[in-house]
């Protein structure tokens, strides 16, 4: 099977790196480690793209989603690979996002470090209290990042970051537009105090001075051994990156990194690809609100049948998008989304026929209800008070004493 996708990947063009097993060599295999949380992070935006393959595994005790250890316990129980072969097999990309080390096991962390410097497999450290310093100086996942961490100090204050010289001429920030600046790099946001290493990359900094250091890393790259690994020393998530997650091309950002740290082929035209992303997170949303008023229509005894076929059209639609977006037909990508949508808009005028042919008799009882209410209620007064004449009166009785 491996060969069949490799002649077809020569065929069409496309790079052809081989990863995760049994997984699509287009597709990128990340295991999310830390705050996967479903809302604003970038775990939504992995899981609808067609690029990477994600799994979740809570694994930050210091948040704010009301995750208990009983929950990371049963995440890690549930979600973590058993064995080095198992984890090497499955994924391309291991992200610690905020991720406590004592989650994991001593053996586990080795597991990561081996992962990149043995089978080419990518490491993305995110910031947060318990990244870096937090939580992982002098681990094996600190030999093999572009950065060290002696000691858990804050870059705080009057900060801003900005794209190094170098920076600009690495793919990864030559895939999205950092000119000008995105707002969350003017305005800044704080994170975790790092020390570069000698030969990796420094992509972008903090400007800022204090006592303690003087534009400290922020965004931080190297190849080692067979693999690469990533430091992004501030948070993604609204916890610490608030202002990250509003920018235009979040979603794009964290797509294209698993992209980056896999060592495969990143898009060439920003622009585009960032509209084909963003109906497909609309197509997505749309095509869940179908399946909800399909559960209440049929709660009301109607038939979603109809809305169901349409929406196996649209589902042979999408695909055909995804498969030109994983071979990089970025402008056919687009086109076909473009047509899935307005296919969604048919499937959402049928739906709302369907839902008013359901409710239709539902409509017609509750009237007949309230008029035949009505009608009774007007004939008891009628008797009661228009023809008193039928009633004989009754005299007035003073008691007895």
């Amino acid at each position: 099977m491996r060969v069949v996708w490799a002649v077809l990947f020569l065929l069409l063009g496309v790079p052809c790196v081989v990863g995760a097993k049994g997984l699509d060599p287009r597709r990128v295999g990340v295991l999310y480690t830390g705050d996967p949380y479903p809302g604003v992070t970038p775990y939504l935006s992995m899981k609808e793209d067609a690029f990477t393959v994600v799994t979740p595994v809570q694994a930050s005790y210091i948040h704010y989603a009301g995750i208990s250890s009983e929950d990371i316990r049963k995440s890690m129980r549930t979600y973590m690979a058993r064995t080095y072969q198992d984890y090497i097999d499955k994924y391309d990309v291991l992200i610690l996002s905020d991720s406590f080390r004592g989650v994991f096991s001593n053996e586990q962390t080795y597991w990561f470090r081996d992962g990149v410097l043995e089978e080419g497999m990518g490491l993305l450290m995110v910031g947060g209290w318990e990244s870096f310093g937090g939580s992982w100086t002098g681990s094996p996942v600190e030999e093999v990042l572009p950065v060290s961490f002696p000691s858990n100090i804050w870059v705080s204050g009057s900060i801003r970051i900005e794209v190094t010289e170098q920076g600009y001429r690495n793919e990864f920030i030559q895939s999205l537009p950092y000119k000008p600046l995105p707002e969350y790099m003017r305005i800044g946001t704080d994170g975790n105090y790092v020390i570069q290493k000698e030969g990796s990359e420094l992509l972008a900094r903090w400007i800022v001075k204090t006592n303690q250091y003087e534009n400290p890393p922020c965004y931080v790259t190297w190849a080692i051994g067979k693999g690469r690994t990533f430091a992004m020393c501030h948070d993604w998530t609204p916890a610490g990156g608030w202002i990250m997650s509003r920018w235009d091309y979040y979603r794009d950002y964290s797509i294209n990194l698993m992209l980056y740290l896999a060592g495969r082929t990143l898009p060439n035209d920003p622009v585009q690809v960032h509209e084909y992303r963003r109906i497909i997170h609309d197509l997505a949303i749309g095509r869940s609100t179908l399946f909800s008023l399909i559960e209440f229509v049929e709660s009301f005894g109607g038939s979603g049948r109809a809305i169901d076929e349409e929406i196996l059209t649209l589902d042979e639609i999408v695909a055909g998008a995804k498969e030109s977006y994983l071979n990089h037909d970025w402008a056919e990508a687009l086109t076909t989304a473009e047509a899935a949508m307005d296919k969604l808009g048919e499937i959402e005028q049928l739906a709302v026929k369907v839902k008013n042919d359901a409710l239709f008799w539902v409509y017609v009882v509750e009237w007949l209800s309230v008029t035949g209410v009505s009608l009774l209620a007007g004939t008891v007064l009628w008797l009661l008070m228009v023809r008193r004449a039928l009633y004989r009166e009754v005299k007035v009785t003073r008691g007895q004493v």
